[in-house]
């Protein structure tokens, strides 16, 4: 797996230089989820092994699951079911200041530590992470609820400004009116990662555009 891993990221790296300002790549889809790529004004199906670009738009639907890996440190974005956010990454030499705007989901990172920023944004909150583990709820009306699970998590209400930071063990909340909270985590408040360990691929597919706007597929066997 770990060779799979290597060639795998060889083969993005080579693609978003010839290719332009590609960011990220799925590793997993489940159920309905949709991409609308940046620039585009139409969602269509997101299909495993599709490379992100920056402004590129995931929503998934009341089953649907992604996972995402980023190309400059292998840091993973998880999105469970009634989500919606776009992937944005400014890339510099050997990194990718990351930004995550999250309009309403569940989402999990696991952020690598690196030298560049990992944010994401919400209606309510701004979360700013560097070598972590978490979930983020997001709701509109009721705010947002940080899960910490490994690291420390600052996250700052865009209303008042205030701000908590959120350790292992612990949750945050942020509310549209202004407040912030921390407490002790309820275990069954913590969601179901429906990441299947046992799966055992055999092939990925790498959906990428060509320098002309043709769709072209990298095929990657392994055992």
């Amino acid at each position: 797996m770990r060779s799979l891993l290597k060639i795998l990221f060889i083969s993005i790296f080579f693609i978003s230089h010839i290719y332009g300002n590609k960011i990220a790549v799925t590793t997993k889809v489940k159920g309905l989820v949709e991409i609308m790529p940046s620039g585009k004004d139409d969602f269509s199906d997101l299909k495993p092994g599709t490379i992100l670009s920056d402004g590129d738009k995931i929503r998934t639907g009341s089953s649907g699951f992604t996972a995402i890996i980023f190309i400059d440190d292998k840091s993973t974005l998880k999105l469970k079911e009634n989500s919606e956010t776009v992937i944005n990454g400014q890339r510099s030499a050997k990194s990718i200041a990351k930004k995550i705007n999250m309009d309403v989901g569940t989402i999990r990172a696991t952020v690598n530590k690196q030298n560049s920023s990992f944010v994401i944004q919400t209606p309510t909150s701004v979360a700013s992470v560097k070598g972590t583990d978490f979930w983020m709820i997001t709701d509109p009306v009721d705010g947002d609820l940080v899960i910490g699970l490994d690291g420390v998590v600052n996250l700052t209400n865009n209303e008042t400004g205030a701000e908590v930071d959120v350790t292992e063990g612990n949750s945050g909340s942020s509310t549209p009116d202004g407040d912030v909270n921390v407490e002790e985590t309820e275990e069954s408040s913590i969601p179901e990662d429906p990441t299947d360990q046992g799966e055992q691929e055999s092939e990925i597919k790498i959906y990428f555009e060509g320098p002309n706007g043709e769709q072209k597929v990298m095929i990657i066997e392994y055992q």
